[in-house]
């Protein structure tokens, strides 16, 4: 797990470190058509949907991270992030909190120079858990698909909303599947 987290480290900031090998494009509030990073920040509901849970309910998390973003076209980019979220459940027997680093792995298609509409595989790696002490396992794999859409409100921010869907079972012999919402901004530098 310690290298998978390296390397998707190292991939991030590879992504930052060809900035300068990009060539110009034009401006316009989408970005100059060079590559732009900056911090993401997303308040998130999370839920594990599926078979196999008794009395869950949606609960509140968190994502912190960065993000990228990449012109391949006119209108068409290239934007990897890689956040650390709280994800999981709540609810009487089924209260579980799960700690990811996400890696989403996006296209995004500027409509206008504003509407932006997202999609893309994400890969999750499971760093911590509060499920030790009821001797389950968890899958420390998670893999999804993101769809969804932001708006350009100045050159540095970009206001973002997106559903996210997990195909592998949180933990093992139970079909219960990440399931997230996400609002959230992000700061280009």
């Amino acid at each position: 797990m310690k290298k998978l987290l390296l390397v998707a480290v190292a991939v991030f900031f590879g992504i930052q470190y060809t900035h300068a090998q990009v060539i110009q494009g034009t401006t316009s509030m989408k970005g100059s058509g060079d590559l732009r990073y900056g911090a993401k920040a997303s308040l998130m509901l999370t839920d594990l949907v599926g078979k196999g849970l008794v009395d869950n309910t949606p609960a509140a998390g968190f994502q912190l991270g960065g993000a990228v973003e990449l012109p391949i076209m006119d209108e068409i980019y290239f934007a990897p992030e890689l956040l650390f979220s709280l994800q999981g459940t709540a609810g009487g027997a089924d209260n579980i909190r799960l700690f990811y680093m996400n890696i989403p792995l996006m296209g995004k298609y500027y409509i206008t120079d504003q509407i932006a509409a997202e999609f893309g595989p994400q890969i999750g790696i499971l760093l911590s858990d509060n499920l030790e002490s009821i001797f389950v396992n968890t899958n420390t794999i998670d893999v999804g698909i993101g769809l969804g859409g932001g708006y350009v409100i100045t050159d540095e921010i970009y206001l973002q909303a997106r559903f996210n869907f997990g195909f592998v079972k949180v933990i093992e012999n139970v079909k219960a599947y990440n399931a997230t919402f996400q609002v959230g901004a992000i700061y280009y530098f």
